[in-house]
């Protein structure tokens, strides 16, 4: 059965019983999550200590959907990416978090 570690926390990927294709996608999953992440890794870094919003990440991708918010999410609880203080005006108006790469952030007094 093929699991993985996220947090201290085996997850499952697919069941014992489960047929070949589904150990397959499982596997598939885990290696584009894989990508994904260092993609926005990679993403997080080139904005440096500017920071970037979930916003400005979809639209950098042009992605309307949770990906690549989700994979800042993941990368976020590993402690790779990390909150500032700053909000940004959104599209919409509304104020969101500004987020960073760890590695440039330098929280102010």
């Amino acid at each position: 059965m093929m699991t993985q570690e996220e947090d201290g926390v085996r997850i499952k990927l697919h069941r014992r019983h489960d047929p070949d294709t589904s150990k397959k996608a499982a596997e598939s999953v885990v290696d584009k999550r894989g990508r994904l992440q260092a993609i926005v890794l990679f993403y997080a870094a080139n904005q440096a200590e500017e920071g970037f919003t979930d916003e400005m990440l979809s639209n950098w991708f042009e992605c309307r959907g949770s990906t690549y918010r989700t994979r800042r999410a993941e990368l976020t609880a590993q402690g790779l990416i990390v909150p500032t203080r700053r909000r940004a005006r959104l599209s919409s108006g509304r104020h969101a978090v500004v987020w960073c790469h760890r590695d440039y952030y330098q929280e102010k007094a």
